[in-house]
Order: C-alpha cells, then structure tokens, then sequence
C-alpha cells in the first residue's frame, strides 16, 4: 500500500506540472499586429516605428518580448536594428508597444517593408512562440523617419576680423570639422546678429544654405561619413556702428563677442584682428597672445583651447586712428597719375587726335586661344572624373582633396590665360568681341546647369524628389549643358579656322 501511494503521489504530480507546462506552451502571439510612423515632436519626421503586437497569455508570470530586422523585401536591404519588452502579464489578451529607432532606419537608407522576426520568451528565456517576416501595413520611406542628430566636432575654428579704412567689418571663418555621429548631410552655424552679405563654400565651391533666428544651416556637398572631416568656409560682414565706438575724433574701440553657437567643447580656435591702415594700437581686454604688424597695419592675434559653451568670450580693443588715412592712398594715386600725365604733356605737348587702327588679330593668338580653352575643358573633365571616383569609394579623401588642389590651381591659371588672351582678340573687332562674348554667356549657362544638376543629385539622395521628377530635371539640366558645349564648340571651331 505504501509503494501504491507513492507511485499515485508522483503520477499526480506530475500530471500537475504537465497541465501547467501545457497551460504556458498556450502563451502565444496571436498574429494580430498592427504598425505606424509617430512623430513625437511635430517636425514631420517619424520618431519611430511602433509596432503594436497582441499576445494571448495563458499563465500569469514575467515574459520578454522583442521585434526587429527591418527590411526591403524588393532589394534584401536590411536594417539591424531591434527593441524588446520584459514584462508581468496577467493571464489574458495583451497589446505591447515595441518601438524601433526612426533614425537608425533613416541613417540605413532602407525602406522597409517587413519585420524579419517578432519573438515571445518565458521567464527562463525560453522562446514559446514567434511570428517571422511581417509585412508592414504600409510602404514606408526611409526619408519619412527622423534624421541622425549629427556629432560635429568642431575641431579647429580659424576666424579672421578685419577692420577697414572705410567702415566696414569684414569675418572670416575657417570651421575643421570631424563627424562623430552617423552620416552627416548638414550642420548648424551660429553667426551674430547684423551679420550680412554671407559667402558659405568648401573646397569645391559655393554651397547650399538657409537661415532662421540667426542660425544657418549648411547642406554639405555629400554626406560626411562617421569619423571623416570637413573643411567648412564662411564669410560674412558687420555693421560697423553696432561694434566701434568713437571717442575725441580719433580714439576708438572695438567690442565684440566671439559669438559661437556650439554645444560641444571647441579643440582650438584662434581669432586675428586687423586694425585699420594707419591705427595706432592702445590696449586690448584681455590682452592678445601676440602681434603682428604688415603693410602699416596692426594685427592681434589670440589662441585659444578646449573652449566650453560656459566661458566669457568678450573682447575690447582700443586704438586710435586719424581721419586722413582714409584717403591718404586715393590721394596719393591721383598724385601719381597727375604727375605721370604732367610729365607726358610737358615733353610731348599736346596731343593730336589719334585714329584707333583696326588691330589684326595674330594666328598664334587664335591657336593659342582655343588650345588654352581646350585645355581648360580637360581639366574640367577630370575634375568631374575625379569627383565621380570619390562618390564611388575608389580613391581615399585625402588623396582626393590633395589631387583636387593641384587641378584647381591648373584650372586657376588657365582661365587667367584665358582672360588675358581674349581681352586681346576682343579689341581686334567687333566681329571678334561678339565671339568672346558668346563663350561667356554659353560659360555662364554651363556653370549654372552643372551647379543645378549637382544640387538636384543632392536633393534625390535625401529623398526630397521623386525618381520622376529627379529624371525629368536631370534630362533638362544635361540638355541645357549639351546646347552650351555645342555654342562653345562653335566658336571655337571658327577661331581655328
């Protein structure tokens, strides 16, 4: 009877646990699942993606669950990214929120379509059920979530202050810049209040920027990938009467703030402030690390290191500067030149009326000419050639930016021999004037087609124009470029012969 009762005492048991395990192998996902965009902060941009999952629970206990691996079911594309839950449940039906990062899906460039997985765990980590390759309820673009917010470190900031005989403030900023976050396509400047006439370029030019509350936002030329650098220029001018005060006449001083928008520590930044022609430096507050004089003007120079957004960047300078100094280098000109034409008069006398001959333009100035815009053209060729080798990887920045320099310096020098050769085929004749004259105009609609072809390839890659669209335009821009090569041809071709 004894052992009976054990035996039945065990079976019993066991029956118990295999009706509680069984109970717990119920818990389930119920396949019912539902998606959507939310933006937290009314920008217009996707914070996340929410996912809202409904689970069966059988058995009141702590479970884990976790959604993730977004991907393109067209293009296989896939975005490594996941979320998971770890909860009590009441026995019951559930709806868990599992949110995915929005900027993780942006910063992939994936559109997604699909949740590769979606995983149900017991209090063991044991997984009891899942639900594989979700269709998303909705196609989404990667460009609708929100973008990486971007880690630019300022690295090094080179600013130039130059104060001028005739009012004017002139700045000159030089930003080094390194990314520390994901992929950036624009950055954030701070620049005083008053400032005005703004050049914004890189290396390769002139750049897209906009402005609001005296902040300016600048698109770079391609996105800067994670631990690459920038070199960022920007130059502006301010009002004079907002930032020198005059005292006696000839005493004045210069207050300014070295107004830096910045969140993040500055590696180094140094300042230089040029005095006008003439001034007679007095004292600076604090005072400069040194100075330096060039051309009879004074400049200060300040270095600084490991600057906070915390610390007191106010400046004063005091010099003096006498008034005749502004016009003592027009006055000394029109000196010059009226002794030059005394001098011509006095052993010449006075000159008869001169017929201008009609000049004969020599052959080797046409050659020369259309060899030189030639060479120009192949230059202009491999710059775009190296551009393209960039964009596709196959050459490193450094390299790059070290080949670039030595193409624009070619470039540089072409185009000076350019100038000066057709200024003299221009005065040989009308006939002439009016060739020269169309190949600037045709210059200048090629530069401009090429600037709008890059801007709208930018624009497309972050998704603000449909493919349509992108085609349509990129077709006009290249007809326009086609029809000013074809009117450069032109008249070069009848220049050689």
């Amino acid at each position: 009877m004894l052992s009976f009762f054990i035996v039945f005492t065990v079976l019993f048991c066991l029956m118990q646990l295999s009706l509680v395990y069984g109970q717990e192998g119920m818990s389930s996902i119920t396949g019912t699942v539902s998606d959507e965009g939310v933006d937290t902060d009314d920008d217009g941009y996707f914070d996340y993606l929410n996912l809202e999952i409904e689970v069966n629970i059988t058995r009141a206990a702590e479970y884990k669950l976790d959604a993730g691996g977004l991907y393109d079911i067209s293009s296989s594309d896939f975005v490594s990214i996941l979320n998971e839950k770890t909860m009590y449940l009441d026995v019951g039906i559930h709806v868990i929120d599992i949110p995915l990062n929005g900027t993780e899906i942006y910063a992939s460039e994936v559109n997604p379509t699909n949740v590769a997985g979606i995983y149900l765990y017991n209090e063991t980590g044991d997984t009891i059920d899942s639900l594989v390759d979700y269709g998303l309820s909705s196609a989404y673009s990667f460009s609708e979530f929100q973008r990486p917010t971007p880690i630019m470190e300022f690295t090094t900031i080179e600013r130039g202050i130059i104060l001028d005989q005739a009012g004017s403030i002139k700045v000159i900023n030089t930003y080094f810049l390194t990314n520390l976050g994901f992929e950036a396509s624009e950055i954030n400047v701070g620049f005083p209040e008053g400032a005005s006439n703004f050049e914004v370029r890189d290396e390769m030019g002139t750049l897209e920027t906009s402005t609001e509350n005296s902040v300016m936002t600048v698109t770079f030329r391609e996105k800067v990938p994670t631990n690459e650098t920038e070199t960022l220029y920007i130059i502006y001018r301010m009002p004079w009467e907002e930032l020198v005060s005059q005292q006696n006449g000839v005493d004045y001083t210069f207050q300014f703030t070295l107004f830096e928008e910045f969140d993040t520590q500055i590696g180094e930044l140094s300042v230089s402030i040029t005095l006008p022609q003439g001034a007679d430096f007095q004292s600076a507050n604090p005072e400069s690390d040194s100075t330096t004089k060039s051309d009879m003007r004074e400049t200060l120079n300040y270095v600084f290191s490991d600057l906070t957004p915390s610390q007191d960047l106010s400046f004063s300078i005091n010099y003096r500067y006498f008034v005749f100094w502004a016009s003592f280098y027009p006055t000394m000109w029109i000196g010059i030149v009226a002794i030059v034409a005394f001098v011509v008069l006095f052993f010449m006398g006075s000159p008869e009326t001169i017929t201008a001959p009609t000049i004969q333009v020599q052959p080797k100035a046409l050659k020369r000419f259309v060899d030189t815009y030639e060479e120009k053209a192949t230059i202009r060729s491999e710059l775009e050639a190296l551009e393209e080798r960039l964009r596709k990887g196959k050459i490193p920045r450094r390299r790059y930016k070290i080949r670039k320099k030595m193409l624009d310096g070619r470039l540089s020098t072409v185009s000076r021999n350019l100038s000066s050769i057709s200024e003299t085929i221009r005065s040989a004749g009308s006939n002439y004037a009016n060739m020269m004259r169309q190949i600037e105009v045709a210059e200048t609609k090629l530069e401009g087609a090429e600037r709008d072809k890059q801007r709208i390839k930018t624009r497309y890659r972050r998704g603000e124009v449909s493919k349509g669209a992108y085609g349509k335009l990129l077709e006009d821009y290249q007809n326009r470029i086609d029809d000013a090569e074809a009117t450069i041809d032109g008249v070069l071709l009848r220049l050689r012969d």
